[in-house]
């Protein structure tokens, strides 16, 4: 695929952007994709500014359950700014009303666990 290095180069620096972190050089057929499909095509996306995909990317991740995921995404929430700490509470009262009251507790205990962590920093 002709586009294959850019869509690679694109989607390591979207990366870099959403998760505030370097991507390491991918080994499996998953980390590839997650960064040339996810990052590179989805997230780069125009359409939906960055806020707005966190917003839907954190309402899917806390939907699962998944740990990491949460804890990942909420964090790079909080560490980019656009979305305030605040936000993310309000976020988790709301995410109760539709996903249930045990999995938005679980949302503000690591809310509160990311905090904590960043100002003990």
């Amino acid at each position: 695929m002709a586009d294959q290095p850019d869509r690679a180069a694109r989607g390591a620096a979207t990366y870099q952007d959403v998760l505030g972190a370097t991507m390491r050089e991918p080994t499996t057929p998953l980390t590839e994709a997650a960064r040339d499909f996810v990052f590179g095509d989805v997230w780069s996306r125009p359409g939906l500014d960055r806020r707005s995909r966190r917003w839907i990317t954190l309402s899917a991740v806390c939907a699962t359950g998944v740990d990491v995921a949460m804890r990942t995404y909420l964090g790079a929430a909080l560490d980019s700014g656009d979305i305030t700490e605040s936000e993310l509470r309000e976020f988790a009262l709301q995410f109760a009303v539709f996903q249930g009251f045990p999995r938005a507790v679980q949302i503000e205990m690591l809310i509160s666990q990311i905090v904590a962590e960043r100002a003990s920093k």
